[in-house]
């Protein structure tokens, strides 16, 4: 992957942030985006573009998302398989061999008007998912791998010739773009009317808007943004609420959500209620297991129209506020009462031969050292476990953490 398109992550500076933004400033995001007329008549926009919003960081946040709005356009075309030659090129920069997968439109459609000789670049999944529709993926992958290029795109060749008397084989697609510094490339293949991109300056406005109504509904809560992490294409935060309570062993916590989009995967959207233990400049978070009782998720495909989604906007009260059944399971866990069992257990998921963490030895340092056997001694994991939040990590890698610690805290497993 490009370094243009990491997902990276948000410094919150205090001493850079007013922790403030103005409704109608927020929405400057979305003054291109085509349900900016559903947003706004959703959260009453008109009426409150005045108010302030005041969540910690939302300003940093805001710029790096605005950053990307400006230097990053994405846009859609939409082509038919016979007219898409899919081939590899090679460059040498600075002694080092460097390859990139092109897909070439011989003949698209931008909006309404047709359009002939595009080259693009595939970035993500993209050249995964053309091949998926061969069931070929593995043996093509493996030809680029080998440099046997040139019998990859013979292969890809055949369909593209079949397509020209096949309907089956023609397959008609959206294809999804994104031009930055003068250079277009393909992020991602689709439906054309049954795929709906909601988009990570979609998500962070609407996710503000519901957290900026939650605290008038409920006078008392206030809250933190606590880890933010994006790309042009996903964006990945987490919010707590400042105000903390008591856990018992495991100490302060306070109720939080992880808010994520990516625009190229399964879910749109998604908002988790989780739980931040411990302070709230450091601490780590947990995550819980879908409920069969409590509503602690929301996910939104792509495939869920515009009409569908923001009704779900005014029913988030199960994600957002404190959950009472959360801080119970925490404080009657009966695993605590052996912690280094615990650490045994969180060291051995991350140092599996299978665990793509295997190879962070700050990360297997942090729990190697034994801890004793009582209750007391939790608060000592605890500790291990704010050290593990707090290194500088990949942050698909470390939202896996994340999962182990929660599953072996919660769960036992």
């Amino acid at each position: 992957m490009k370094p243009d398109f990491f997902q990276k992550t948000v410094v919150l500076d205090p001493e850079q942030s007013t922790g403030k933004l103005k409704v109608s400033t927020l929405c400057e995001l979305i003054d291109s985006h085509p349900y900016r007329d559903e947003i706004y008549k959703s959260f009453n926009i008109d009426k409150i573009q005045d108010e302030i919003i005041c969540i910690d960081y939302i300003d940093l946040v805001f710029k790096k998302i605005q950053y990307y709005n400006e230097n990053y356009n994405r846009y859609s075309i939409y082509a038919q398989v016979k007219d898409i030659d899919v081939y590899e090129t090679e460059e040498t920069i600075d002694g080092e061999v460097h390859t990139d997968i092109i897909f070439n439109f011989e003949e698209y459609v931008e909006i309404d008007e047709v359009k002939n000789h595009l080259n693009t670049i595939a970035i993500y999944d993209a050249k995964n998912t053309f091949l998926d529709s061969y069931e070929m993926t593995k043996y093509a992958n493996n030809l680029f791998k080998i440099k046997e290029a040139d019998l990859a795109r013979y292969n890809i060749q055949f369909f593209k010739e079949k397509a020209k008397t096949n309907s089956k084989v023609n397959k008609h697609k959206s294809y999804r773009l994104v031009e930055h510094n003068n250079k277009i490339y393909l992020r991602g293949i689709t439906s054309i009317n049954k795929y709906f991109e909601y988009g990570v300056d979609f998500t962070f406005v609407v996710s503000m808007l519901i957290l900026h109504q939650n605290m008038k509904a409920n006078p008392g809560i206030e809250y933190i943004i606590r880890s933010a992490a994006l790309n042009e294409s996903k964006l990945d935060l987490i919010v707590s609420e400042k105000f903390l309570k008591d856990a018992g062993a495991f100490g302060s916590i306070s109720t939080a959500v992880n808010i994520s989009t990516n625009d190229l995967g399964q879910g749109s959207l998604s908002f988790s209620n989780i739980i931040s233990v411990g302070r709230l400049e450091k601490g780590f978070f947990i995550y819980r297991r879908k409920s069969e009782v409590e509503s602690n998720k929301e996910i939104v495909p792509h495939t869920t129209k515009p009409e569908n989604v923001f009704p779900i906007f005014n029913n988030m009260g199960g994600v957002l506020n404190t959950s009472d059944e959360f801080i119970r399971e925490l404080t009657e866990i009966k695993a605590i009462k052996n912690p280094d069992e615990l650490r045994v257990k969180i060291l051995s998921k991350i140092s599996s031969p299978r665990s793509s963490l295997k190879g962070i030895t700050k990360l297997s340092d942090i729990f190697n050292r034994k801890i004793d056997n009582e209750i007391s001694s939790f608060a000592k994991l605890i500790e291990m476990c704010e050290k593990a939040e707090e290194l500088e990590i990949d942050y698909d890698l470390k939202d896996k953490l994340r999962y182990i610690i929660s599953d072996i805290m919660l769960y036992g497993s």
